[in-house]
């Protein structure tokens, strides 16, 4: 009783103030990080349910799996962060975007897409509250599940780069652009002049990520797909998808098993 009038006197004080109390955002199922059995949900059709996790200290990726989903497109995931304020989004298996950017789904048919992978998105740590919001675009209702794993970053940040030695013709380096506004960025610290390439793992590119080097000097240049460029010691190169707006998956690298090459790259010194 005693608290019923405290918090009575207090929406009193308030009103007095003229202070709007807003209700925060609408509370979804749970999700905990890292629990394997996750969290499901029947989902009729044209409608949306909403789920919601703590992102910490460790980055996330949240997939949402429906195996009766036989093309991209018939299930549509939105992300909001802990003020509602929308974070990304996606509709395909293989790419997710900024929630102001344009996704356009691959239209695909089952014999194309490998329904066991799911609609994921990456998310930064220390994100903190996070609501996901799944929409069934299937004729039918959706039995879904929701998964969130805490995941290795595989960024190259302030990475140094070296000239192949002890009779190496080459030394490669890559990374993968997963998570919105990632840039790496890495530093050739070799004495001598060298040649590098930049490569793109995915052939189609759907993340459009762009290497340049020495970014914000006169001298800037971008690396072409597959094009030698020279490379002089101090050089720095950055990759990042261009526009910052969309992200992807890998599965090549050590501790990254997405199985979708979508956000990989190379950098080739040779």
């Amino acid at each position: 009783m005693k608290r019923i009038g405290i918090a009575l006197t207090t929406a009193v004080l308030l009103a007095a103030c003229n202070i709007e109390v807003l209700p925060g955002p609408a509370p979804g199922t749970p999700v905990i990080v890292d629990d394997p059995n996750g969290a499901q949900a029947t989902i009729a059709p044209s409608r949306t349910h909403r789920f919601e996790l703590t992102v910490g200290t460790e980055p996330v990726r949240v997939d949402v799996y429906h195996q009766e989903a036989t093309a991209d497109g018939e299930l549509y995931v939105k992300v909001f962060d802990g003020a509602n304020a929308a974070y990304a989004h996606t509709d395909r298996r293989d790419l997710f975007a900024g929630a102001d950017a344009a996704l356009t789904s691959l239209g695909v048919s089952a014999q194309d897409v490998d329904v066991s992978f799911p609609y994921s998105v990456n998310l930064p740590r220390s994100m903190g509250k996070v609501y996901l919001e799944v929409t069934n675009k299937t004729g039918g209702s959706a039995q879904v599940t929701v998964k969130a794993v805490a995941r290795n970053e595989v960024v190259r940040d302030g990475f140094s780069m070296n000239a192949p030695s002890g009779g190496a013709t080459a030394v490669g380096y890559g990374g993968a652009v997963l998570f919105l506004g990632q840039r790496d960025t890495y530093t050739y610290q070799g004495a001598s002049n060298q040649l590098i390439r930049f490569t793109p793992t995915d052939a189609a590119n759907a993340v459009g990520l762009k290497a340049v080097l020495n970014p914000g000097q006169p001298s800037e240049t971008e690396l072409a797909a597959g094009v030698d460029v020279n490379l002089l010691p101090g050089d720095r190169v950055e990759v990042f998808a261009e526009g910052n707006a969309r992200a992807g998956f890998c599965q090549n690298l050590s501790g990254c098993a997405d199985g979708i090459v979508t956000g990989e790259y190379g950098l080739t010194i040779h």
